[in-house]
């Protein structure tokens, strides 16, 4: 969890910097076009040379991105290396040292820039290391640079004038060990120690980064604990009321046994069909198989002489059976209300309160029809009606898998969804290797 945090966050630290360094890019194009309309005064052949390259340079970022993950679609992306993120770095310092050598110090603000973009990743003691060294090279090849090659400054190049600031000789003759030594005390030293104030407050920012994703770590994983004590109580207590239905009825709680196995089957391969893209993740396919042995949970509250009678119930007795939808729905309401998250309360409800409605809108308690009727209790619906068809039970003995697939087919847009029982007929050979268990 903690590796995948700090992952994430490089990701997007990576996708920012690539913007910035394409920003500085194309500011280089701006200088390159104020410079050649007499806005600045920069030597133009130095100033083009410098400038294209620059916006050159700022597009390796996004086209080594461009490449890797869209055009060879690599499983991994090139955002999430170490070595990417090196590239950005020594970008970043290319850019704003050229920036640097032909704009002298009219441009000693960006030199913050890299050391800004460096802060964006990971906390490391080799990174801090690498950034420090590169802004102190940054300082010095700058200031040196504008000596040789940048724009007119009368300080850094006293006592030529402007005109014979055009001549690099000229410019090369003044660096005698004497004015080297006097740039570097005068000029050097100073950028050096503010360089020095901006790289540690990057730092700064970089270890406070750290310690917010490893309070982020602490708190997730703590969400997750008690996700996961939730969830193990959860299925214990629905574990625990199929046991107790099982205790009052065998049948029945082998009944609900094999209807998961079936719910299962069903889910499983609506997954892969395109009607159902969109609406059955993997979070609502497993809510839906783990729902499923609480479908006829409110038979609890049945009657043994109801439940266990080896005859056909009369219509006194059904309609006390019908019960054990609504029943269900309140046994679940009451009982999983604080122990499951909503969306699987809503899903077990559903399972259990609609599961013997019909897709004519014939069926019990509410007469819903079509899709009114929840997925969730029309997939329940198939594996109900499948296995109560060819199970033994009391009062009945068990169908022929054959003809009950058959039943199945024929009640498709009258009992059952029709879309569903298409499915169904793709998974018939599971279904019946699942009965001849």
């Amino acid at each position: 969890m903690n590796n995948q945090l700090y992952i994430s966050a490089d990701r997007r630290a990576n996708r920012f910097n690539m913007i910035c360094i394409l920003v500085v890019g194309i500011l280089g194009l701006f200088v390159l076009l104020f410079n050649e309309i007499g806005v600045f005064l920069a030597d133009k052949y130095t100033t083009r040379a410098a400038m294209i390259e620059l916006f050159i340079h700022s597009l390796v970022p996004i086209g080594i991105y461009i490449i890797h993950d869209k055009i060879l679609k690599k499983e991994v992306s090139v955002l999430e290396y170490n070595w990417f993120k090196l590239v950005i770095i020594f970008i970043s310092y290319h850019s704003i040292l050229e920036l640097n050598v032909v704009f002298s110090f009219h441009a000693i603000l960006v030199l913050s820039i890299p050391t800004l973009i460096t802060a964006q990743y990971k906390n490391s003691k080799r990174l801090t290391i690498i950034t420090y060294v590169l802004s102190i090279l940054l300082v010095i090849l700058s200031i040196y640079g504008s000596v040789l090659f940048g724009m007119y400054d009368a300080n850094l190049l006293k006592p030529l004038t402007l005109e014979e600031s055009y001549d690099v000789d000229k410019r090369m003759a003044l660096l005698t060990f004497k004015r080297i030594g006097e740039i570097f005390f005068h000029y050097c030293i100073p950028n050096i120690i503010c360089i020095t104030a901006i790289d540690f407050i990057g730092f700064s920012i970089t270890k406070r980064n750290a310690i917010m994703i490893e309070e982020q770590v602490v708190l997730s994983n703590k969400v997750q604990d008690e996700i996961l004590a939730k969830s193990h109580m959860q299925n214990s207590v629905i574990e625990h009321l199929a046991d107790i239905i099982e205790s009052r009825d065998i049948e029945t709680g082998e009944h609900i046994k094999r209807t998961k196995n079936y719910v299962t089957i069903l889910v499983n391969k609506m997954k892969t069909d395109p009607k159902y893209n969109g609406i059955l993740n993997d979070k609502y396919a497993e809510q839906i198989i783990n729902a499923a042995p609480l479908h006829d949970i409110g038979k609890i509250a049945v009657s043994d002489l109801i439940l266990c009678k080896p005859g056909k119930l009369t219509d006194e007795e059904f309609d006390k059976m019908k019960i054990h939808t609504t029943k269900g729905g309140e046994i679940i309401k009451s009982i999983l209300n604080d122990l499951a998250d909503k969306e699987f309360l809503n899903v077990a409800y559903d399972v259990a309160m609609y599961h013997h409605e019909k897709w004519n809108g014939r069926g019990y308690p509410e007469g819903k029809k079509e899709e009114e009727i929840p997925l969730p209790a029309r997939i329940m619906a198939i594996a109900d009606v499948f296995d109560a068809l060819v199970a033994k039970r009391v009062y009945k003995n068990p169908m022929p898998v054959d003809d009950a697939v058959n039943i199945i087919i024929k009640d498709a847009g009258t009992h059952f969804d029709p879309n569903l029982v298409e499915v169904f007929k793709t998974v018939i050979d599971d279904f019946k290797a699942e009965a001849n268990e």
